[in-house]
């Protein structure tokens, strides 16, 4: 892309150039034509209008400014990802930043902003094709990344925008669609999906093969949590801080086994699909959750474990009692395998 610059900094992205923009960004948004595309870095407590912010941070006139496409962001702009393909001579680039913050603090320090520039000649159908393409691709990231927020899995960042700019100079005979049926679309989506993959990651730890228990985390199940309900039933004097050793050593031990790892993970899915089945509560002729829990229990206890399973399913202490149908049953049977094998073992 001859005419069109891309500058990267510690506080800003910016494409520069000849542009046409189709965008959601918070600055000069919709279908318009600029000379540059900036995402800025700003400060988590910054309240002002983003056109002022922007504006006085680049040191841009008034003219300048109103050929500006802004995005702001409270993600580390010195870590943007950034990624070209080549399509038939043309060329796509891919700059986006991602974060999301804490999955239990419901306010969103952090957003995706993702920019896709490119010199194919592309239609306005064609952008409005690449803008969804865009953000599929950012949905499908944040799934298979089983990104949590406040209990629920999220598509997205409430501030999240994205901008697909194309330039001034079109050469070539113009582009009508751009879906994912095209090599432009499923080469945006493969960049986006893998700029945001490997941004969650750097900026937030998230990752395909992150544990279980992190996992679990996520959704408010901690190593502390399963601990403190573990010990909700054990009857007589122990050493405690010796037997919490043991145990957080035989649930990260248990939880790295590939079974109990897939079976924890079918209750994740299953509290899904029990949504999808309209149910509430936890109904008497529910079974399935009793039987991921027994499963698991008895895999790492043995058939004693058993036992031990109805105990904690039917006292449910601490954490177990917060928990969905079968989120319960699956944590209170990793607990009671762990704890039934523990004793076994003395």
């Amino acid at each position: 892309m001859e005419n069109i610059d891309l500058e990267t900094g510690n506080r800003s992205i910016e494409v520069v150039g000849d542009l046409e923009v189709l965008s959601s960004a918070p600055l000069n948004g919709g279908f318009t034509k600029a000379h540059r595309v900036v995402n800025l870095h700003t400060p988590e407590d910054e309240e002002g209008p983003v056109r002022d912010y922007i504006q006085g941070e680049l040191g841009l006139s008034f003219s300048e400014v109103g050929r500006t496409v802004g995005f702001v962001t409270a993600a580390d702009v010195a870590n943007a990802y950034c990624a070209d393909a080549d399509i038939g001579g043309h060329h796509l680039k891919v700059v986006l930043t991602a974060g999301v913050g804490d999955p239990f603090d419901s306010r969103y320090h952090r957003t995706i902003n993702i920019i896709v520039v490119t010199d194919l000649n592309l239609s306005q159908t064609a952008m409005a094709n690449l803008f969804i393409v865009v953000t599929e691709a950012k949905t499908d990231a944040l799934r298979e990344l089983d990104v949590i927020k406040n209990g629920h899995r999220i598509t997205g960042t409430p501030t999240d925008a994205v901008a697909v700019a194309v330039a001034g100079d079109r050469r070539g005979e113009e582009i009508p669609y751009s879906g994912t049926a095209t090599e432009i679309g499923q080469t945006a989506f493969d960049r986006v999906k893998s700029g945001v993959i490997e941004s969650l990651e750097r900026n937030n730890g998230y990752s395909r093969n992150r544990s279980i228990l992190s996992r679990l985390a996520d959704r408010g199940v901690t190593r502390v949590d399963m601990f403190k309900s573990a010990m909700g039933l054990l009857v007589g004097r122990h050493d405690r801080e010796r037997l919490r050793d043991e145990f957080n050593e035989s649930l990260e031990r248990f939880a790295d086994d590939l079974n109990v790892r897939l079976l924890l993970a079918s209750a994740l899915h299953l509290e899904e699909e029990l949504e999808r089945a309209s149910v509430s509560g936890d109904p008497g002729h529910l079974i399935a959750d009793e039987l991921i829990g027994i499963e698991i229990a008895e895999y790492i206890g043995g058939r004693n474990a058993l036992f031990n399973f109805v105990r904690y399913d039917k006292e449910k202490p601490g954490v177990l009692s917060e928990l969905p149908p079968f989120l319960d049953d699956a944590v209170g049977g990793l607990i009671a395998g762990i704890m039934t094998k523990l004793f076994a073992e003395k």
